[in-house]
C-alpha cells in the first residue's frame, strides 16, 4: 500500500473565505462612499442655509437701524421747533415711515404706532419683523418693542423630488 496520493481539502474553503473578506470589504467601501457623500451634500446645504441666515438677519439688523435713526432724527426735529410731543411726533413719524421700501404701517393709535417689514435672503429664507413704536413723553424719547422676529421659509420645501417608491406593491 502505496500512500504517495497527497489530497489536499483545505485549498477550496480558504478560497471561499477569501472571495467573503473581499466580497464584505467592497461592500462596506460602497456603503462608506455613500454615506460619506450624503453627508458631504448635507453640510453643504448646511453651510449655504446658515449664510443665507447670517445675510438676511445682518439685512433685517440694518433695515431696524434705519428705522431707528428715523425717529431718533424726526424726535430732534421736533424738538429743535420746539413741538415735541406724542401726537405731534406719531403724526411727522407716519410721513416718514412711508417713505421706507417694503414697510407697512399696520396699526396707529395714540399709544403707539405697528410696523410691519420683511427681509428675503438670497436661498429660501425670510425674517419677518413687527415693531410697535412708541413715545416716553416724559423724557421725549421715542423707542421701539419688538413685537415679532421671525425666521420663515419663502417657499415650502419640496420632499417629493426624492422619494423612490421602491415597493408599489400588490395591493390597488
Amino acid at each position: 500500500m502505496n500512500k504517495n496520493n497527497k489530497i489536499s481539502a483545505g485549498i477550496g474553503g480558504s478560497l471561499i473565505i477569501v472571495i467573503f473578506v473581499a466580497l464584505c470589504l467592497t461592500v462596506f467601501s460602497v456603503l462608506s462612499f455613500t454615506t460619506a457623500y450624503s453627508d458631504l451634500k448635507l453640510s453643504k446645504k448646511s453651510e449655504s442655509m446658515a449664510k443665507d441666515y447670517y445675510y438676511v438677519n445682518g439685512e433685517t439688523e440694518q433695515k431696524l437701524s434705519e428705522i431707528y435713526e428715523l425717529l431718533i432724527n424726526t424726535n430732534d426735529n421736533l424738538i429743535s421747533i420746539g413741538i415735541a410731543t406724542k401726537e405731534n411726533f406719531n403724526h411727522a413719524v407716519i410721513n416718514e415711515l412711508e417713505k421706507i421700501n417694503g414697510l407697512s404701517i399696520v396699526d396707529k393709535n395714540n399709544e403707539f404706532i405697528t410696523i410691519y417689514y420683511e427681509v428675503f435672503g438670497k436661498e429660501n429664507q425670510k425674517i419677518c419683523v413687527t415693531l410697535n413704536i412708541l413715545y416716553d413723553d416724559t423724557i421725549n424719547i421715542p423707542y421701539y418693542k419688538i413685537k415679532s422676529w421671525n425666521l420663515a421659509n419663502i417657499n415650502a420645501l419640496n420632499y417629493e423630488e426624492e422619494n423612490y417608491d421602491l415597493w408599489e406593491g400588490i395591493f390597488e
